[in-house]
């Protein structure tokens, strides 16, 4: 008997752990179902950078769309609906809604970092992120970046992904990929973002750059080699000018393999 006796007892207090745990989980739960929220907490990542929204903004959104959760049972509520509200906000990248057993409901929420601004052919401003979606303005909040215009006849749709290809191959909006590649890499070298203000493409859908320093232009074609151009147009830069004779250019042309062009001004 004795040799059963201490299986039995493990098994019987396995047990009563095992009721007692299911217990205080429905316990817990039914306070739950009936706990009504009673604050909401607000957290915006902004990856360090500009600030293009607020909580006022935030709580202004939820309101308006009747989601506001204090004051209702945070059983009741819609956290997926809150969270498709929320992302419907190109100026948002990622958002997560939980309630806490306090009645505290939680919104963290990711901002999306704007790369470049675009105008349009038609007129519309937005920005692109650094995942590659386009974001709208916000006449609130601005940012420092390298703007891109001209002859771009691709339409502002918010969320719309110019990175992704739909069959591997072809773009749905080759140009706004490609300002995005060439933005991303400005972005990403201290000397090309301390030099390169505007990408403007001409009506032949060519890219011009424009300087920072001096009066001229920085032609690159269709720009397919972008990083071979940009490492030319730096070699130029360093070695190839002197800091008092920028003036003195009116158009570096790197559309021709390995040459740097330049006509005076």
């Amino acid at each position: 008997m004795k040799k059963y006796l201490k299986p039995l007892l493990y098994l019987l207090f396995s047990l009563l752990f095992l009721v007692g745990t299911i217990w205080v989980l429905r316990f817990a739960q039914r306070q739950h179902n009936h706990r009504v929220c009673n604050a909401l907490r607000i957290s915006i990542d902004t990856n360090n950078d500009d600030v293009f929204l607020t909580e006022e903004e935030i709580v202004e959104q939820l309101f308006a769309a009747k989601l506001h959760p204090v004051g209702h049972l945070t059983a009741a509520l819609n956290i997926h609906a809150m969270e498709n509200l929320l992302l419907s906000n190109s100026t948002i990248q990622n958002v997560n809604v939980f309630a806490h057993l306090s009645g505290e409901v939680h919104i963290d929420i990711l901002q999306r970092q704007p790369i470049v601004r675009i105008e349009n052919a038609r007129r519309q401003q937005f920005y692109i992120g650094s995942d590659g979606r386009l974001m709208t303005t916000n006449p609130k909040h601005t940012a420092l970046l390298v703007i891109a215009n001209g002859n771009i006849p691709e339409p502002f749709i918010p969320n719309q992904n110019v990175v992704e290809s739909t069959n591997d191959t072809v773009y749905p909006t080759p140009l706004l990929n490609r300002i995005y590649q060439l933005a991303t890499f400005i972005r990403n070298d201290d000397f090309l973002n301390d030099l390169i203000e505007q990408i403007y493409i001409n009506p032949k859908k060519e890219f011009e750059l424009v300087s920072k320093i001096g009066n001229h232009l920085i032609l690159l074609g269709n720009a397919e080699n972008y990083e071979n151009q940009f490492k030319r147009l730096k070699q130029f830069y360093t070695y190839g000018v002197k800091q008092e004779n920028w003036k003195t250019y009116r158009i570096i042309n790197l559309k021709y393999n390995n040459q740097v062009v330049c006509t005076r001004a």
